[in-house]
């Protein structure tokens, strides 16, 4: 199986499922309060975290999955880890920029081209056009030592789910 890397692809990954039950689509999460009413700002998830993700490609009908590590500062998210992708594992990286301020972050990719923008909400939508591909992704902010991202991608070589989710370390 060729693996392409290309700005905002999940590594060229295309995934099979439309909907994940993790991650409902308008129900409240119980237990979350929003970002801003517990005085959490972005600069509080600075540090190093734990990632794991599973990718669904409806495509190939496959599953695979990443873990690794991920530090957030200031300005950069980069992550590291092993992707294994059927009986083969291979190392993996991504890089973002980041412009943080009180009210929220602007996620970029390593080119600059904003790729999505958050804001204080525990519980958020983004969307990201890229060519004819549709990223449609949800994160959820349960506290400052654990957060996930689900991100659902269309386009007409693509098509997966992902489930993300992030732990401090340390």
């Amino acid at each position: 199986m060729k693996v392409a890397k290309r700005p905002g692809t999940l590594i060229g990954l295309t995934m099979q499922s439309d909907r994940h039950p993790a991650v409902p689509d308008s129900e409240p999460v119980a237990g979350v309060v929003s970002a801003s009413a517990a005085g959490v700002l972005p600069r509080d998830f600075t540090g190093k975290w734990q990632v794991r993700r599973t990718v669904i490609d409806h495509f190939n009908r496959q599953r695979h999955d990443f873990t690794g590590l991920t530090t957030i500062t200031g300005t950069s998210i980069v992550e590291r880890g092993e992707l294994q992708i059927g009986d083969a594992a291979i190392e993996a990286s991504r890089t973002y920029q980041l412009t943080m301020d009180d009210g929220g972050v602007i996620v970029r990719f390593a080119t600059g081209l904003e790729f999505v923008r958050l804001d204080l909400a525990a519980c958020q939508t983004v969307h990201h056009c890229c060519g004819a591909d549709m990223y449609r992704g949800r994160f959820l902010f349960q506290n400052r030592n654990c957060w996930s991202e689900f991100w659902r991608v269309r386009g007409p070589r693509k098509r997966y789910v992902s489930l993300t989710r992030y732990r401090r370390l340390g």
